[in-house]
């Protein structure tokens, strides 16, 4: 087995998001980083199990608390400002362009490399620090660094290393439900009551037109689809939807077969579906263009860290001291019972829209160079609830990997030892939203 002890600075396990984010953030500091994703392709969810939808990133009065690099691979969500329903566009983006801009952006930047179809499975750990992962798949390897990230989803770094961690909620562990998602194509728009596609008010009027279609059905084939009503977001150019509109329970993707089995059940939620919409007249000729090829899994685990963040914190819309990234989503918790529709278990955010994520939940707890850059950050269910789709994520990967590249410019053996206000300030200098005190660092010019 091949070792590579100095070649890498930073290891980031998990191309998603958070991951690629994080990475960016990193490489763009003149760290040589290595970004190891299991899949074949990069991407994770956003790709891979795609909703279309470019979820909140704006406070009640419409700034942009993230920026950054999720400005870069969704620019052109940054060109509707509108805040009424009635009149805004949906930001929604095409996932085969996502994945064309990860790449584009990847491919820029010297210091970074990507290992795809690999796969960590065992951690050396000594004294609270990581010293090396052990690969297998495309390459069988085992990788020396300096800083770890944790960009899997699920916390599987995190897991393998013997981080403590938490799943599902507290009375029962049931995590929320899973989705398959699919692209439908060949609808007639002329039979829309709401002419323009893209709208918000089609997007109403067609959950609420498609909606009996649906009931009639689950009631028809006694389906295990829990949803209580049908999503359907429309690609940008308006001559796609994809369909969020099938729900599996007590998933869990830490326990091998889960994932699989969810999978096949929903297909046959697809199926059903499908069959039901194209009794009416705007999706008689409706086909599936395509059904993701990964399952939409919105839990796994949440590692412990320094500070866990609470849904209080989240719906107290608090700020923290040791702010390093922002989230304007709503709380939204797909009922694991399946007994609530997506209007009953959203609950908005108050005034002014948006809290903070602070640098203590990007620490996994008992660990010096080990940092969380995706949905698997210290926090409670409720708050996981919250910040796990792709605008807040992108934030807390753009910061995880600010955190590490100054963490090894330093010379620092601990992570800790970087203020939030030196991680703010290079977020700062690259255009990413950031509150609080800054403090100057010259890694920029090393």
């Amino acid at each position: 087995m091949n070792e590579f002890t100095n070649d890498f600075d930073i290891v980031i396990v998990g191309a998603g998001v958070g991951g690629i984010c994080a990475a960016l953030a990193a490489s763009r500091l003149n760290s040589k980083v290595l970004l190891i994703e299991k899949m074949s392709e990069i991407g994770g969810t956003g790709v891979h199990a795609a909703i279309a939808l470019v979820c909140k990133f704006r406070d009640h009065d419409g700034r942009c608390v993230n920026t950054g690099i999720h400005k870069e691979l969704f620019p052109q969500a940054y060109q509707n400002t509108g805040l009424t329903f009635d009149e805004e566009t949906v930001s929604s983006y095409d996932e085969q362009e996502l994945k064309e801009t990860y790449h584009r952006l990847i491919q820029k930047e010297k210091n970074l490399t990507v290992w795809t179809d690999c796969e960590v499975d065992a951690v050396q750990v000594e004294d609270g620090n990581i010293r090396s992962v052990t690969i297998t798949g495309s390459k069988q390897t085992r990788i020396f660094g300096r800083v770890f990230l944790d960009g899997t989803a699920d916390g599987n770094l995190s897991a393998l290393a013997g981080a403590e961690f938490q799943k599902g909620r507290d009375k029962d562990g049931k995590m929320q439900m899973a989705t398959v998602t699919f692209k439908l194509t060949g609808f007639d728009p002329s039979l829309f009551k709401v002419k323009d596609v893209t709208s918000w008010g089609c997007f109403f009027w067609l959950e609420e037109t498609l909606k009996p279609y649906y009931i009639a059905m689950k009631q028809r084939k006694n389906s295990t689809n829990m949803r209580q009503g049908v999503l359907a977001f429309p690609y940008p150019d308006g001559k796609a939807f994809l369909f969020n509109s099938t729900a599996i329970s007590d998933v869990d993707p830490t326990i091998p077969g889960s994932v699989e089995r969810a999978f096949e059940i929903g297909k046959v939620q697809v199926y059903e579906l499908v069959e039901a919409i194209r009794e009416h007249p705007a999706f008689r000729d409706a086909k599936i263009e395509t059904i993701f090829t990964k399952l939409g899994v919105r839990e796994g685990r949440r590692v412990i860290g320094d500070y866990m963040l609470t849904g209080e914190d989240c719906l107290q819309v608090r700020k923290f001291d040791d702010m390093v990234a922002a989230c304007a989503y709503d709380v939204d918790v797909h009922d694991p019972d399946g007994n609530k529709n997506h209007q009953e278990y959203m609950t908005i955010l108050p005034s002014p829209g948006y809290y903070h994520i602070p640098y203590r939940s990007l620490i996994a707890k008992g660990f010096n160079n080990l940092l969380l850059s995706s949905r698997c950050i210290s926090g409670t269910f409720e708050a996981h609830a919250s910040y796990r789709v792709m605008s807040g994520i992108s934030a807390i990967g753009e910061a995880a990997g600010t955190a590490a590249a100054l963490t090894v410019k330093s010379g620092f053996s601990d992570v800790r030892m970087i203020s939030a206000e030196e991680i703010r300030y290079i977020l700062q200098t690259r255009g990413q939203f950031v509150e609080g005190p800054v403090k100057e660092t010259h890694v920029l010019n090393q």
